[in-house]
């Protein structure tokens, strides 16, 4: 397995190819952490500190109702 520089981009890119309507990012970020032997709480931080990935992670936690603090959105 060819070693990849654990960033928020290249890990940006790899997920994105897995998800789709029945797989979401955060089940592609658990994927991936499983996949490349890496901890999910290093994930988590790469997550922290990417706003796209913090942004595609919150989509997901929404859509699932996992936040408490839900902001209402109109449909689109």
């Amino acid at each position: 397995m060819m070693l990849m520089e654990l960033t928020a981009e290249n890990i940006l890119r790899e997920v994105t190819g897995y998800v789709n309507k029945e797989v979401s990012y955060i089940d592609a970020l658990v994927h991936y952490a499983h996949k490349h032997d890496v901890e999910i709480e290093l994930i988590g931080d790469i997550i922290r500190r990417s706003a796209v990935l913090k942004s595609k992670v919150r989509e997901d936690a929404e859509r699932f109702n996992l936040l408490e603090d839900k902001t209402t959105q109109l449909p689109l």
